[in-house]
């Protein structure tokens, strides 16, 4: 597996358990109502991580 997919694969793993956490805490109406910006929220937010590792050299 290449480096890029390693880190695809991960940051994709720690989406996915960010959105089942926040539709446990949310609750099945409001995660019903409010899941598409919540997925967008985070999404961008693994890309800033993401751009803040790469500019360390952490990745």
């Amino acid at each position: 597996m290449t480096t890029s997919t390693t880190v695809k694969a991960r940051v994709s793993a720690m989406i996915d358990r960010e959105m089942q956490r926040c539709a446990r805490a949310m609750g099945d109406g409001a995660w019903e109502q409010h899941h598409e910006w919540v997925q967008a929220y985070l999404v961008t937010s693994a890309k800033v991580w993401l751009l803040e590792q790469s500019r360390k050299g952490a990745l």
